[in-house]
């Protein structure tokens, strides 16, 4: 597979930065319709260069496929293509993950990203609807906390303080509120210069990887 081959993941990670800066100056510039017509052809031109190769994601790859290496590469991908932390996701800020511990010694996940005016709702500020889609990527890193399994998001509440301000460094922080059985409730706060902008509070049930598995490929 192309995708897999030596210095891939690097040129698409640098691509993806080529991509993500061209989405800002897009929101930053007001360019003439000539260039604008050049842009398109050259936009155009780069996507024929990527050939039609299709790249499975994990959940389409058959079970009896993947091994330990081809598991390694899938969760890699995975990562690499998330919404909010995907270094290869022009989407996504990228958002920096890490765990921490907080002042009392509680093991915290840390989410660390700069949001830029692509995502701008209220004058100088981040999209409510994009800073709830942060919380829920950050507090997810919770399960990892306590060694839990795949889950998917059963409630997430997003109380909203401050107004939460576009090309600042942001800091999330995360913790385990209550954990049991397959039910586990965390809570969530968005740090911009000093202050609490926003704080959250999600609950999660894990499921089996097939039940993730089939919830991945569910199309109806």
């Amino acid at each position: 597979m192309a995708g897999s081959e030596p210095g891939a993941r690097e040129e698409g990670i640098r691509l993806a930065d080529e991509v993500r800066a061209l989405l800002v100056d897009l929101h930053a510039l007001d360019p003439s319709a000539a260039a604008l017509g050049e842009a398109v052809d050259r936009v155009a031109a780069v996507r024929d260069s990527l050939g039609a190769a299709a790249r499975l994601r994990w959940h389409e790859v058959p079970t009896d496929e993947i091994d330990d290496d081809a598991e390694a590469r899938l969760r890699l991908e995975y990562r690499d293509h998330s919404l909010f932390r995907g270094e290869r996701s022009p989407l996504a800020p990228p958002m920096a993950i890490s765990t921490s511990e907080d002042d009392a010694g509680t093991p915290i996940v840390v989410g660390e990203a700069r949001i830029d005016r692509g995502h701008e709702g209220p004058p100088g500020r981040i999209h409510g609807g994009y800073v709830a889609g942060l919380f829920d990527d950050v507090l997810s890193g919770t399960l990892g906390l306590v060694g839990g399994g795949p889950a998917f998001t059963a409630r997430l509440q997003i109380r909203y303080r401050k107004p939460t301000p576009i090309d600042v460094d942001l800091r999330f922080e995360a913790w385990v509120e209550r954990h049991s059985g397959r039910r586990l409730i965390a809570k969530a706060r968005c740090i911009a210069g000093g202050e609490v902008t926003a704080e959250a509070e999600a609950l999660f049930v894990t499921v089996t990887r097939d039940q993730e598995r089939r919830q991945g490929t569910d199309t109806t």
